[in-house]
């Protein structure tokens, strides 16, 4: 019966595998003791009155989604903010080594790389401001990750579309990015000087690609999550 009713409440949040086994495991570890601690020869009855001392396992599911979706509000905000100043770090960089080894255009790109870049400093500018709007979204629209609410699933699918957005236009960017190198570096031989471009433009892209995988993986899971509220 304990096995049963913990899988019955897991399997609620299966939208989460870590988050299921831990309270299927949490469940049944609480349960047990309960038992244990009833007088011997209760059997059968300890165990039915510690499960329904336990409560109503659809809205202890939704207690679990709700910090759930507290929590991805907040880590989600927390992956933009560092994927949008790590690569604002990464792009001074790149120019500070341009201008210490004196890496100039050639006339005949200067045209093409000036239109690239005007693109690719106002896709920039669009995300880190997105950004900090989804950040300041929620601290100014805090709710406790302790009351079930449907809130937190408008909450989320809120801060989800302002990431998107950020992540769309950081993406312009890395392309923009990735355009203006390719055109400084074509025709020089592979170096070590080298070296601070091209792998400055790799942690770009992984950390862009982080940041988009991170709100696929949000939206796809969040659906799910938020049923438990919403019924």
């Amino acid at each position: 019966m304990i096995a049963a009713f913990a899988e019955s409440l897991a399997g609620r949040l299966n939208f989460d595998s870590a988050l299921s086994q831990r309270v299927r495991q949490e469940i049944q570890d609480h349960l047990c003791e309960a038992v244990a601690a009833a007088p011997l020869g209760d059997g059968g009855k300890a165990v039915q009155r510690a499960i329904a001392n336990f409560g109503d396992p659809h809205v202890i599911a939704a207690q679990f989604a709700t910090a759930w979706l507290a929590r991805q509000a907040w880590k989600v905000g927390v992956i933009v903010t560092v994927v949008i100043t790590c690569d604002f770090v990464t792009m001074k960089t790149r120019l500070a080594w341009y201008a210490a080894t004196r890496s100039v255009l050639s006339d005949d790109v200067k045209a093409l790389a000036k239109a690239v870049g005007w693109i690719d400093a106002c896709a920039f500018y669009v995300s880190a401001i997105v950004g900090i709007a989804a950040c300041a979204y929620l601290v100014l629209r805090r709710v406790l990750p302790t009351v079930v609410c449907a809130t937190q699933g408008n909450r989320l699918r809120h801060v989800l579309f302002l990431s998107g957005v950020s992540a769309a236009a950081l993406s312009i960017s890395v392309i923009g990015d990735g355009v203006l190198t390719t055109v400084r570096l074509a025709g020089k031989d592979l170096a070590v000087e080298l070296l601070v471009p091209i792998s400055s433009m790799a942690i770009e892209i992984v950390c862009t690609g982080i940041l988009i995988f991170s709100i696929r993986t949000v939206v796809a899971r969040m659906t799910h999550a938020a049923a438990l509220i919403e019924t």
